[in-house]
């Protein structure tokens, strides 16, 4: 009599952890799709954001009839990031393919390797969200301050990925990590808000 009060008390105990473990995993994948989406709107959102901020220090050097200085500067370090971008497709390509890209295909590359960038950081965010939920701290701020100035300087260059250079901040990049992290953050939750 007992016996099959317990053995239906185990089995009831094993479909609840099966459920339970088919929740995290479903949570977990909703949590990297939702950041891997969220990477990509933020960077899309962060080229929107370097293109203005470039624009709007043009009209202020025009208007106050200064040199270019800060403006120069900015557009030196976009392209900067776009010839990483390109050195890092070309690594890359030359690892797997054994050949090297033309200038046209490195072009190309860039940005891809920009945004598959983006989407890389979004989704470790997005699925680390899910499991230290701490991390959403400060709006995803605080993560995207420590991917900008804490992982991407010193850990591309280690890895082969970048050129070493010494780390440049303009006016335009002081608030860059901070427009990536909030509209990440956003996605995420709007889109986990969905799933």
């Amino acid at each position: 009599m007992f016996s099959k009060s317990k053995s239906a008390r185990k089995q009831r105990d094993k479909q609840t952890e099966r459920g339970r473990t088919k929740y995290r995993e479903v949570k977990l994948l909703g949590g990297l799709a939702a950041g891997v989406i969220g990477g990509l709107v933020a960077t899309w959102a962060l080229d929107k954001y370097q293109q203005g901020a470039i624009e709007a220090t043009r009209r202020v050097e025009d208007a106050a009839n200064a040199e270019p200085v800060f403006s120069r500067q900015q557009e030196e370090q976009l392209r900067e990031q776009q010839r990483g971008h390109a050195e890092a497709a070309q690594r890359i390509a030359r690892s797997t393919t054994g050949r090297k890209l033309s200038r046209a295909q490195q072009r190309t590359a860039a940005p891809v390797m920009h945004y598959a960038a983006g989407a890389l950081a979004g989704g470790v965010y997005g699925l680390t969200a899910e499991i230290l939920p701490s991390v959403r701290r400060w709006y995803g701020m605080g993560y995207s301050k420590f991917i900008f100035l804490g992982a991407s300087e010193p850990l591309l260059p280690w890895l082969g990925l970048t050129p070493r250079q010494k780390a440049q901040v303009t006016p335009a990049g002081l608030p860059a990590p901070l427009v990536f992290g909030a509209v990440l953050e956003t996605t995420r939750r709007l889109l986990r808000w969905m799933l």
